[in-house]
């Protein structure tokens, strides 16, 4: 028995609507002029109207009749709202058409709301959040709606609640992250900086006044690179060592000694975002060093070290294959090597965290190094192939 056509008050909502309607229209055999729509009159083409057969007329002729009664059945199930937006339609393709474009124009309008309206509950996981953010942003795709990272590393960063906000000031200041994380790795991020000690938390933020220069300006020294609080030139600020002023090209999120000790020659410490390069004091590792590259590393504390070359860092992964890290700094004041989360992320790695261990993986997946765990923070003790570089 043919499914009955009921007609919806109210405002249309295609959803639910369409799939009904087209069973109606498939239990009647009308459902293929609404998908294929019905070709122009054949008779009234010159080339085909001295040929036609009086069967392929008659076929045409049934297709429009079929398509007659299929309009009938869309219209006659529509509210009078949605009624009226179809009395411009020709044939039931059109009608089906436009109402369902017209959907579309709906749906995203109520997906962008829903995106703008998102907000983290209170005490809801970061992974949770982002499987809600998620489901929005598939639906929107599939209507060929792109949002870029930046807007929903913005959108998602902005909407947080504790104690993730501590975190997320750091991850919106620095642009390369909001341009290139993808949502996906979020949550990684987060687990890295619960797992590391709340003094390695508190140097991080500490540190962010260094994330940008923009709208930064001394009144002391007239520079733009830092605020006049920061200022080696201050005073107040503690400092027994005037230095000569230096316009600061690299950025790292550590004080000059971190600790008593230092770091095994191999172990590279994982610094938080805000530290712009990978960094070492030995030379012995670049397997190409440009020397002639010379600039200055500001620090978290407000002290500055000397970069006394740039190169590559040849690294054996355990697979045996070799990896090279580019652009790395030479800095002989270190007392570490450094590695830029930053940087890592920003090539595509991404990080797994255990307790008391931070596993990295490249973009195919290969394990990057060896975790180690310091008192300080996750660390990576790498392969380093040594270049013996010549003075």
């Amino acid at each position: 028995m043919a499914a009955s056509t009921k007609k919806i008050s109210g405002e249309l909502n295609f959803e639910t609507w369409a799939p009904s309607t087209k069973t109606t229209l498939m239990q009647k055999g009308l459902w293929e002029v609404v998908e294929n729509g019905v070709p122009p009159d054949p008779s009234k083409n010159p080339k085909l109207s001295a040929t036609i057969q009086p069967e392929e007329l008659s076929k045409w002729r049934d297709l429009v009749v079929k398509d007659t009664k299929a309009l009938q059945v869309i219209q006659s199930s529509l509210p009078n709202s949605a009624f009226r937006k179809t009395l411009s339609a020709s044939s039931a393709k059109d009608a089906w058409d436009l109402l369902k474009n017209g959907n579309k124009a709906v749906e995203l309008v109520r997906l962008e709301k829903q995106f703008e309206e998102l907000s983290m509950k209170e005490g809801e996981t970061i992974e949770s959040y982002v499987g809600r953010v998620t489901v929005i942003l598939e639906e929107m795709r599939r209507l060929n709606r792109v949002k870029s990272k930046y807007e929903v590393n913005k959108k998602v960063l902005s909407s947080l609640k504790m104690p993730y906000t501590i975190v997320a000031p750091c991850l919106e200041e620095n642009a390369e992250i909001m341009e290139n994380m993808s949502l996906e790795s979020l949550p990684d991020f987060f687990d890295f900086y619960d797992s590391v000690s709340e003094e390695v938390c508190l140097l991080m933020m500490k540190g962010m006044s260094l994330d940008s220069t923009r709208g930064k300006w001394c009144g002391m020294c007239k520079k733009r690179n830092h605020n006049e609080e920061d200022c080696y030139y201050n005073p107040r600020n503690g400092s027994s060592r005037r230095v000569e002023e230096v316009e600061v090209e690299y950025l790292m999120h550590a004080e000059e000694v971190l600790g008593e000790g230092t770091c095994d020659e191999d172990v590279w410490m994982v610094h938080p975002c805000g530290t712009t390069n990978h960094m070492t004091p030995n030379d012995k590792y670049f397997s190409g060093l440009d020397r002639t590259h010379k600039a200055y590393v500001g620090l978290s504390d407000g002290k500055v070290l000397r970069v006394e070359g740039r190169g590559d860092v040849k690294i054996v992964m355990k697979d045996g294959k070799k990896k090279t890290m580019k652009n790395v700094l030479f800095v002989p004041g270190l007392k570490e090597n450094v590695l830029s989360l930053d940087e890592l992320t920003a090539r595509g790695y991404s990080a797994r965290m255990e307790p008391k261990k931070c596993t990295f993986h490249d973009r195919t997946g290969a394990v990057f190094g060896e975790p180690v765990w310091d008192e300080r923070g996750p660390a990576l003790r790498l392969n380093v192939v040594e270049g013996n570089l010549t003075s």
